[in-house]
């Protein structure tokens, strides 16, 4: 009977073992588990992270389109106005050429007018101002055309007449 009690004893030594590694394989197992679900919660707080993130992301987007899409009319309009200035450009330079031709022909015909002396300028002779308010109103709005008022009145600097080294500014001016 010594045989069978080793036998038993070693069946029963087996046995404990197999439960044994039973329950360390159940916790391990449980051990994982418990892992798992702690990296789920925070795959959980992460995905709300970037839920938010897109949507910032989305936000600035729809922002930076926004800012393009109103820069592009701004371009437009710039490009609008800048056609505009340059039409009422060419028609002030021809209606300038036609005041200093018209001034021209009066200076010819004005026997007090010397027209061959070397400063002479037919624009010298025009005031081209309608209104000095009128030109201090669309200065200050940053109207094209006052702009272009502004610039006869830039250009009407009065030269004194066949010697005359006096101050035109004193004197009274004459109109064509």
């Amino acid at each position: 009977m010594d045989t069978i009690w080793w036998v038993v004893i070693a069946i029963v030594v087996l046995a404990v073992l197999a439960l044994l590694l039973m329950q360390m394989r159940k916790r391990s197992e449980d051990s994982r588990r418990q892992q798992a679900s702690e990296v789920r919660e925070e795959a959980q707080e992460d995905s709300q992270v970037l839920r938010e993130r897109e949507a910032h992301a989305s936000q600035a987007d729809a922002a930076a389109r926004q800012a393009r899409a109103d820069a592009e009319l701004k371009l437009v309009e710039a490009e609008k106005l800048e056609s505009e200035r340059a039409r009422r450009g060419t028609a002030a330079a021809e209606t300038r050429s036609e005041v200093e031709e018209k001034v021209r022909r009066a200076d010819e015909l004005d026997p007090d007018v010397n027209t061959g002396a070397d400063d002479y300028r037919p624009t010298d002779r025009v005031d081209t101002r309608s209104d000095d308010t009128s030109l201090r109103d669309s200065d200050r709005m940053g109207d094209s055309e006052g702009a272009a008022r502004s610039d006869h009145v830039a250009d009407d600097t009065r030269r004194p007449l066949d010697g005359d080294d006096g101050d035109l500014r004193d004197r009274p001016r004459r109109d064509v």
